[in-house]
């Protein structure tokens, strides 16, 4: 009984403590590799909050896109103008959403010429190993996420909507 105790605390403590930490986690063991760009969609005024900061306009644009999409597998649509009113949508529409939401406020912020906002095609490895092996569904063969570039500093931030939606990690690393 006394061993079914321990072990009860301790799984306890290891979920608590992963779920915690699960952000730096994830980052720790997943790498990012991007391999592509998307084309940009034009947008016609897709709403997003005015912010004065970078971090805040990120997170605001998060927000938005995670309260307005939920993820599917079927077929979707990936054009912005579309998925506004809330939709489903796969990472390609995620990350579209996303990046035009965020280019907006940039505009409004009047640091759109500052930052370089793009749609990139990655895959997911741990360490060399390319997670996408795993499926032979053409739909698993890639993931979208979204590059921020500083240009003046040649900072990167690279965001995934999806994963940012599903578990509340926002920021991803990037690998060679």
């Amino acid at each position: 009984m006394r061993f079914l105790k321990w072990l009860l605390l301790g799984t306890i403590t290891l979920l608590v403590g992963g779920w915690m930490c699960r952000g730096p986690l994830f980052r720790s063991i997943v790498r990012y590799h991007v391999v592509g760009e998307r084309a940009a969609i034009k947008k016609d005024g897709a709403p997003g909050s005015v912010a004065a900061k970078v971090d805040g306009i990120l997170q605001a644009a998060l927000d938005t896109t995670a309260d307005r999409l939920h993820f599917s597998t079927g077929r979707v649509t990936s054009d912005p103008r579309e998925l506004v009113p809330g939709s489903a949508a796969n990472c390609i529409g995620y990350a579209a959403l996303f990046a035009a939401l965020v280019e907006e406020d940039l505009a409004r912020a009047e640091l759109a010429d500052r930052y370089a906002v793009q749609q990139v095609v990655s895959k997911l490895h741990i360490g060399s190993w390319n997670m996408h092996s795993l499926f032979d569904d053409p739909f698993w063969k890639d993931h979208d996420i979204v590059r921020i570039t500083d240009k003046a500093t040649g900072t990167t931030i690279l965001i995934d909507p999806v994963l940012y939606d599903v578990a509340g990690i926002d920021r991803v690393q990037g690998g060679p």
